[in-house]
């Protein structure tokens, strides 16, 4: 009789525990290679300092949710009149809840299917690397950069941040505007 005491209590008590905090996932398969890093200067011709991290990967990669959260905004509509423009201005951006911490994650160079609104779980694919700027651009004959620079763009900002994403005039910029070391970010524990 004793034993079914003690084992109801476990099981009461079992049943009442929160659930352990869900892990955060790194956005790309591992291993990666990191070719720009957050807050560095310059880098494919820019003059300013970088506000998230550049993952090298190969064409249509997969990406993961690094967290639960929701499709805030998907700008992977490729209906810009240069390659340029399609291949910079195509991201996702996901409001991401970690473990109660609120973040938006941004996701450059990458198409997804995923509509604004939609709910997506930790490791969830929901978009993939398209094509690296070497895409011959119909405005100049040379093309834009070299090929093989295909990679996931990826930054993560306190709130939603406007028209400074990729770059930002100044590292103090930078910070004030809430941008997060998206590596630092990933490997603290919650």
């Amino acid at each position: 009789m004793a034993s079914a005491v003690i084992c109801y209590s476990y099981l009461v008590s079992v049943a009442f525990t929160s659930p352990p905090p869900r892990a955060k996932v790194w956005p790309a398969q591992t291993p990666a290679v990191i070719t720009q890093s957050f807050g560095s200067f310059g880098g494919y011709g820019f003059k300013a300092y970088h506000t998230g991290i550049d993952i090298a990967l190969p064409l249509n990669a997969d990406v993961f949710a690094i967290c639960d959260g929701r499709i805030f905004l998907n700008k992977t509509t490729n209906t810009y009149p240069t390659a340029f423009e399609n291949y910079y201005n195509s991201f996702v951006i996901i409001k991401h809840n970690c473990n109660g911490d609120e973040v938006y994650g941004y996701y450059g160079h990458v198409y997804s299917r995923f509509r604004e609104g939609w709910k997506v779980s930790a490791g969830q694919l929901f978009a993939n690397v398209i094509m690296s700027k070497a895409i011959t651009d119909t405005v100049s004959a040379t093309g834009i950069d070299q090929p093989g620079n295909n990679h996931l763009h990826f930054g993560l900002a306190r709130s939603y941040i406007r028209n400074q994403w990729g770059y930002a005039p100044s590292i103090r910029q930078v910070m004030l505007l809430g941008w997060i070391n998206p590596i630092t970010y990933l490997n603290t524990a919650d």
